[in-house]
């Protein structure tokens, strides 16, 4: 009895670990260069776990991350597009679900279509 006390206790710490992590707050600094990174930049701060922030779509844009979030990891293949010199282009910084978020975007390449919102704030 004992032990099956113990293991419906450990199960119970298993998940909600388990919950923590994957309502765990995560806090993303979003850098949009429209014209190039020549060009002043904007700059967005996002929080989502609840979504907050200065991002002007922040609900929308805590969804599409949820919803794609290989997106975020470092990218798997590499991008052929050459950028120019007014191409857009964004970065992340910070972390997601726990874990550090450090990447870059151009118009495109790999992540950019299914983050367009987050990048650059307009649909």
């Amino acid at each position: 009895m004992a032990l099956r006390a113990l293991l419906v206790a450990l199960v119970a710490l298993a998940l909600a670990g388990a919950a923590l992590a994957a309502g765990s707050k995560s806090t993303l600094r979003i850098t949009y260069w429209p014209h190039g990174r020549s060009q002043s930049a904007t700059i967005w701060t996002l929080g989502c776990g609840p979504a907050a922030g200065t991002h002007p779509a922040r609900i929308r844009t805590c969804a599409q991350l949820k919803a794609h979030p290989a997106d975020l990891r470092p990218a798997t293949r590499a991008c052929t597009i050459m950028p120019t010199r007014t191409s857009p282009q964004a970065a992340i910084q910070g972390t997601w679900a726990g874990r550090p978020v450090n990447r870059s975007y151009r118009i495109g390449c790999p992540g950019w279509s299914d983050l367009r919102l987050v990048l650059t704030g307009r649909s």
